[in-house]
């Protein structure tokens, strides 16, 4: 008798041994599985969708080295410490169509006061879509040609949009959120232009113009329009606490 008892107290201590390691390993697991939450939290503080659509091949980056050579003095296509986050619309009016004249490798002939400078075609990094869909085509690391003078310190982003007036609400959110996000992962930009601003030599970003061959000068243009920019930086200090310089 007494060595049956010895044998169920020895089991039962057991038994309650391995509960309470269960009980610890189980409380750990919680907190690991809550840090790492938290640590994702602060990783992304800004809830996006980005899809997707390559436009560059062999071809590409090899004329976007010659251009940044020829017009930067620079024989590389790196975007290595982005300044600026520079905004357009399309004037082509569809998404498809869009990126469909994106992935040309070279620009056209007809377009003559900027193909003469450089057979590389015209790239933008990110397309906002009327609904607010967001699609990156070149990656952050890469030049792409969207605003002369400034294509090596610059993001450039394109909203589908004929005119200023075909702009929408789902634009302006996307717009804020992307920037947002790529300020976190760029801490280095410090300005954010409209195209119709980059050739106003009065602004701060202007001193980040550069131009090996002075003839290739910046033209005015009307995209997206001073409301656009101004409900954009709005809501950037609204709802993101930022603010660039111009």
């Amino acid at each position: 008798m007494d060595d049956y008892l010895t044998r169920v107290l020895s089991i039962n201590s057991k038994s309650s041994l391995f509960f309470i390691l269960l009980v610890l390993v189980s409380l750990l697991s919680n907190c690991d599985n809550a840090s790492g939450q938290h640590e994702k939290k602060a990783i992304s503080t800004v809830d996006i969708k980005i899809d997707t659509i390559p436009t560059l091949n062999d071809t590409k980056l090899e004329l976007t080295r010659q251009y940044c050579l020829e017009n930067y003095g620079v024989a590389s296509y790196k975007l290595d410490s982005p300044k600026i986050v520079l905004v357009h619309f399309t004037v082509i009016p569809t998404l498809a169509e869009t990126v469909e004249y994106f992935q040309k490798d070279s620009i056209e002939s007809s377009r003559t006061n900027i193909s003469k400078f450089s057979q590389m075609n015209v790239g933008i990094h990110y397309i906002v879509d009327k609904d607010g869909s967001i699609y990156k085509l070149v990656p952050d690391t890469v030049i792409a040609r969207h605003a002369i003078g400034f294509n090596h310190v610059s993001i450039g982003i394109e909203n589908i949009a004929k005119d200023a007036s075909d702009l929408t609400a789902g634009q302006l959110e996307s717009n804020a959120r992307l920037i947002s996000v790529l300020k976190e992962r760029n801490p280095g930009l410090e300005y954010m232009v409209g195209h119709h601003e980059y050739n106003d030599t009065t602004l701060p970003h202007y001193k980040l113009f550069l131009a090996v061959d002075e003839s290739y000068k910046p033209h005015d243009k009307p995209d997206p329009g001073p409301k656009f920019m101004s409900d954009l930086r709005e809501k950037l200090k609204a709802e993101h606490n930022l603010t660039f310089m111009k």
